[in-house]
């Protein structure tokens, strides 16, 4: 990406291309699923002919502009340390620099993917002028939550603050919810949103992750040759609090005792360090891995999924798992927790195992299970790839389309 901290010229459009502002506190270079689905929203968007910006806060803290060579512009805002993610930070005096923006570039939809200080900003400035908004939703309540340890009566109370006022701020700025799940669907109608809410999954590109072999070339840059010499378990995403990828640790010595297992752990996050260290106490070093991270477009990313026998995830809270879509998409059996959005995914005993998120022990039965009995793998291994087939991203992309131009 080339940056510029001069002003971008605005150039003249014909009336049926869109001018798109998508908002997100945080963006690349922190890898999520929020961060992930937005850059790929702009691109295609932006691919189309429409004039895309993504509003963030910025990484560095000072204001920048960018231009993506995928033909979308970043414009990052003067950002502050986030107290509750020392890695992300936050811009919570948005005002003036968005409504330069509205004055510069006169968007005709704004897209919130998170309902934070940037969206707040925007979403006003946007009433203000008579601009559609429609939001995301691509989160639990709990997921805030989980960053905050609160005890549960103090938790029960500050999620039903949280509630009631998100349900008041989509009610007053926006035409429409979008979610990527049923799950958050019946989340946000609970809070009280009385506009419309429709589910379009977040979608994944089904050609990139498909069965296939995996190349010498990239064995030999990881280093994987003596990995592969026994069935590999991964878990790929991000290494963060909120994914209870604790329980998972705590399942390998009950796997080990059985069968001889490697656990690969692909990403990058705060409590990775933490992690590492917890293996090496355990005595695990020899059968666990922790690689990563890798940016989406990365090339190799395919390949790890392509090397695994199972994909195996613990969080109970996810709002759709982008993640649990690209191993269906690779034919990998799944092994999750039974909460959150995931059951909406994994069909339990067709194309993997719901398990108990806090139980070690039924996660490693289930693991051993599928790893014990080869014709149960494959069948689960098919189930997956016949199951991710409506969550091409080709179809996500229609389906938004169709939405923008319903508002602008």
């Amino acid at each position: 990406m080339t940056s510029t901290r001069s002003q971008v010229q605005v150039l003249h459009r014909p009336p049926f291309i869109m001018r798109i502002f998508y908002s997100l506190e945080a963006f690349y270079p922190h890898i999520s699923g929020v961060t992930i689905t937005t850059e790929r929203l702009a691109s295609f968007f932006a691919e189309k002919g429409n004039e895309t910006f993504i509003i963030t806060a910025s990484p560095q803290g000072d204001f920048l502009i960018e231009q993506s060579p995928k033909g979308y512009t970043i414009v990052r805002l003067r950002s502050f340390p986030n107290v509750l993610r020392k890695k992300i930070r936050i811009s919570p005096f948005p005002k003036i620099a968005t409504f330069k923006l509205f004055k510069k570039f006169k968007p005709d939809i704004i897209h919130l993917q998170d309902p934070v200080f940037i969206s707040e900003a925007l979403s006003k400035e946007a009433l203000k002028r008579k601009i559609p908004v429609i939001a995301t939703q691509h989160s639990s309540l709990a997921f805030p939550l989980s960053y905050l340890g609160l005890p549960k009566i103090i938790s029960q109370w500050t999620e039903k603050i949280l509630a009631e006022t998100l349900a008041h701020f989509y009610n007053k700025h926006c035409k429409l919810i979008i979610t990527p799940s049923n799950f958050i669907k019946n989340e946000v109608l609970n809070w009280g949103v009385k506009i419309p809410v429709e589910v379009v999954s977040n979608g994944i590109d089904l050609k990139i992750f498909k069965q296939g072999r995996v190349s010498s070339d990239f064995v030999k840059e990881y280093y994987l040759e003596d990995f592969l010499s026994k069935p590999i378990v991964l878990y790929s995403g991000r290494i963060d609090k909120d994914k209870n990828l604790e329980v998972l640790i705590q399942a390998i010595p009950l796997v080990l005792k059985e069968k001889e297992v490697n656990f690969l752990f692909l990403g990058d996050g705060d409590i990775k360090e933490d992690l590492k260290k917890q293996v090496r106490r355990m005595g695990l070093k020899e059968n666990v891995r922790f690689i990563g991270p890798l940016l989406p477009s990365d090339i190799n990313l395919s390949q790890f999924y392509r090397l695994s026998s199972l994909f195996a995830i613990p969080s109970y809270i996810e709002g759709q798992s982008l993640v649990t879509m690209e191993a269906m998409a690779s034919g990998l059996p799944v092994i999750a927790a039974n909460g959150g959005a995931l059951k909406e995914l994994i069909k339990d005993n067709e194309n993997g195992f719901l398990v108990n998120p806090f139980s070690e022990k039924e996660f490693a039965e289930k693991i051993l299970a599928i790893l014990g009995n080869e014709k149960l793998r494959k069948r689960m291994s098919q189930k997956s790839l016949e199951l991710i087939k409506p969550h091409d991203i080709s179809n996500t992309f229609k389906k938004l389309e169709e939405i923008y131009q319903r508002f602008v």
